[in-house]
């Protein structure tokens, strides 16, 4: 097995992987089985720390009512100030971004956090798939592939949820920490701008559970 993975085997893959990790491709160089090996047990201990993160901030904040009735799979058990238990539908909520980890860890992430989940990597894709379904919120990402595309979609998407009975609350997520960029979606109808930079996860994760 070789010990090593030449560059021009599949350049692609490794821009976006480093790009994920925060990391700087380097150049004209080879890429050791070991430093993708590494890379891929941090994005393991993100995921399992962003669990224990969202599970906290999904925990309630009152007191649950002793014997609850058993809530199903689509529903969070709630209890008011008198001490009424009662069922509500679980939030729906759209993710959108080409890389497959993403979609994953944000799954796992807003699963945690009582949502239902729907994925998409492809623009024409989650266009469907909002037209299908109502969707408390959605979460795409700017660049799929380019800004230009995510802007078309951006727009997309609020018209549809303007025309919808039940409309979205649409986010941004990016790894573009242009002013410019940030501004353009939040003109275009963003209601948050979140940058792919540090422990975004996480900010994404309180931004999403800030909104009402």
């Amino acid at each position: 097995m070789a010990n090593k993975v030449s560059l021009e085997i599949d350049e692609n893959f490794l821009k976006k992987f480093f790009a994920l990790t925060d990391r700087q491709l380097p150049d004209n160089e080879e890429v050791t089985m070991a430093i993708m090996r590494r890379q891929l047990e941090e994005i393991e201990n993100t995921i399992a720390d962003l669990k224990i993160a969202a599970k906290e901030a999904s925990k309630p904040t009152y007191t649950p009512a002793s014997s609850p009735k058993p809530a199903s799979q689509n529903t969070v058990t709630e209890t008011n100030a008198n001490g009424d238990t009662f069922n509500l539908p679980k939030k729906t909520i759209l993710v959108i971004d080409d890389l497959g980890v993403i979609t994953y860890q944000l799954d796992v992430l807003f699963s945690q956090m009582n949502y239902n989940v729907v994925t998409s990597q492809e623009i024409y894709d989650a266009i469907d798939k909002f037209k299908k379904q109502l969707f408390d919120m959605v979460v795409m990402d700017l660049y799929i592939p380019t800004e230009r595309e995510g802007l078309i979609l951006l727009e997309e998407l609020k018209k549809l949820s303007s025309n919808s009975q039940k409309p979205s609350r649409i986010g941004v997520m990016s790894a573009s920490t242009k002013i410019e960029h940030k501004q353009l979606c939040k003109m275009k109808g963003a209601e948050f701008y979140v940058e792919k930079t540090g422990d975004w996860q996480k900010e994404l994760c309180r931004v999403v559970s800030s909104i009402k």
